[in-house]
């Protein structure tokens, strides 16, 4: 009888396809250093089987990497094959050697050109050092001093005139004219980042960075930007860009001190220019600027002259905090400080925090504190008058990037530095959670406990070595005083026989003797006691 029924049909269970798509999305990460594992991860996603292609090919190119000039052209054919691919393009990332007659950088606006059209974001990154050793150019070429940008490329640049954000790393310019002018032709541009931009000529400041006295904001250079990174270019540039911005700046990135990119390679051809000494940023003319972030380094060179560019840049941008009314009252404002963890031991930050800790404070707190303001109270109102706030901004130490058994000790020791900000709890601290593992600090296998021993065992050294410079010097002066005691025992010594001539008589000088032993070693002994 059991031999006559169908055998059941063992059901395999089958996740919604809304989960799986929603895996196929947590795949992709766009950090620098994860975008190709992510892009090699969704291209597979896209080859298991039909449900999982649409959501893997829509993700999948939505960020498009192009390295060279044959993968370009590829991307371009695979476009006119399916045009559709090119409107989910969202990001567009030119990584690879740049400074070559073939760069992508400049063959992309001719391939791709109207085929972009939902394009948002644009990363221009040449390969640094490793990069460039990890992946070396054919036998034969070689690299050129500068992009190879050409007379007509900034108009090409119109089919591109609607993206939002630009990231330039590691990139060189025949000239800033030319980096001006490509900025100039994307007036819709929202945030700017540059990384270690330079150019081979500085040259005359261009016409289309040039402030205009219409309101009209299409007239203007950059007339919608609001996020601004400059981090190691030029500093004659960085000054130039600053000032051909209009009022709609909001955040803005910046380094202390201000490294200038090296040039990477010998061109005789290539007027080299001396680089130019980092001076104050005039921050007056931002009235919407809430965030100014600074990414510290060690003050190696021109310690004072880096103390005074920080100071009148704060005092430049706490300028326009003044109201029409005159009262000055607590803003949303926001400094960030960032170390780069990979020059500095924690005790190192600390002492840079503690030297710019009073210039920072300066700048960010009122000069009329609650204390002055209650000297000039008579004695009786003075219980009556609450204490005002004298911050005008609050101050964000992060990317400290430090393991949770420091956190503690991170916020006890920027505290110290920051007390007035630290008082009125405007000073904010993230010691821990970091997600880069390359940026640790030159300490970094130290825990607090040992970093504790090491402080007392310098502590106890250096009070030992006080003390021996004290015993030391008691040592020296008591030699002294017995080098002058014995020099005037010699003295007399070779004077005594002289007055036993004169005498003529063995009872008196062998008395006058005695007395005169007894004297010096009475000397002796009190000049001895005042010294121990």
């Amino acid at each position: 009888m059991t031999d006559a029924l169908p055998s059941p049909v063992k059901a395999e269970p089958r996740l919604p396809i809304e989960v799986c798509e929603r895996v196929i999305e947590a795949v992709y990460d766009d950090l620098y250093s994860f975008v190709s594992t992510s892009l090699a991860t969704l291209s597979r996603c896209a080859l298991v089987c039909r449900a999982w292609r649409p959501r893997a090919q829509r993700i999948l190119f939505e960020y498009v990497l192009l390295r060279d000039k044959d993968v370009l052209y590829r991307f371009a054919a695979l476009l006119d094959a399916s045009p559709e691919l090119g409107t989910y393009v969202r990001t567009l990332e030119l990584r690879g050697h740049l400074h070559v007659p073939y760069s992508p950088a400049v063959l992309f606006l001719t391939a791709l050109r109207g085929r972009l059209t939902n394009l948002a974001e644009l990363y221009i990154h040449g390969f640094q050092d490793d990069e460039k050793a990890a992946n070396p150019l054919p036998d034969g070429k070689r690299e050129l001093p500068f992009l190879p940008i050409y007379r007509y490329f900034p108009s090409l640049l119109t089919s591109i005139s609607h993206i939002r954000r630009l990231e330039f790393v590691n990139v060189r310019f025949p000239s800033f004219g030319d980096f001006a002018r490509f900025l100039s032709a994307l007036p819709n541009l929202k945030a700017l980042y540059c990384y270690l931009v330079s150019w081979a000529v500085l040259g005359l400041e261009p016409v289309c960075m040039a402030k205009r006295s219409s309101h009209d904001s299409r007239k203007m250079f950059l007339p919608n930007l609001e996020i601004l990174s400059c981090l190691d270019i030029d500093e004659q540039g960085r000054q130039r860009l600053l000032s051909a911005l209009g009022p709609s700046l909001q955040q803005l990135w910046i380094n202390f001190p201000n490294d200038s990119p090296a040039v990477r390679k010998e061109h005789p051809r290539v007027e080299q220019e001396t680089p130019s000494l980092e001076v104050a940023m005039n921050l007056r003319f931002f009235p919407c600027l809430d965030s100014l972030a600074c990414l510290i380094a060690p003050f190696d060179q021109q310690h004072d002259r880096t103390l005074e560019s920080l100071r009148d840049t704060l005092l430049s941008w706490m300028a326009p905090s003044v109201d029409l009314v005159g009262h000055r009252l607590p803003s949303k404002r926001r400094l960030y400080l960032a170390p780069c963890r990979v020059y500095f031991k924690r005790k190192e930050l600390v002492e840079l925090l503690r030297t710019i800790g009073p210039i920072v404070e300066a700048a960010l707190c009122r000069k009329d504190t609650a204390e002055g303001d209650l000297q000039d109270q008579p004695s009786g109102d003075t219980d009556d008058r609450p204490e005002s706030d004298p911050c005008r901004a609050g101050l964000v130490v992060q990317d400290l990037g430090d393991r949770l058994e420091w956190e503690d000790w991170w916020r006890t020791a920027v505290a110290e530095c920051f007390p007035t900000l630290s008082r009125w709890k405007r000073l904010y601290v993230f010691p821990t959670h970091d997600g880069n593992p390359e940026n640790r600090w030159r300490d970094h296998d130290l825990t607090p406990q040992d970093y504790a021993d090491r402080l007392q065992a310098m502590a106890d050294l250096t009070e030992a070595r006080r003390r021996r410079r004290s015993t030391r010097d008691v040592v020296e002066k008591f030699i002294a005083t017995r080098g002058v005691l014995m020099h005037v025992r010699q003295k007399r010594k070779h004077y005594q026989p002289t007055r036993l001539r004169r005498t003529r008589s063995r009872s008196s000088s062998s008395l006058r003797g005695r007395r005169q032993n007894v004297i010096k070693t009475r000397i002796y002994s009190v000049s001895t006691f005042n010294i121990l």
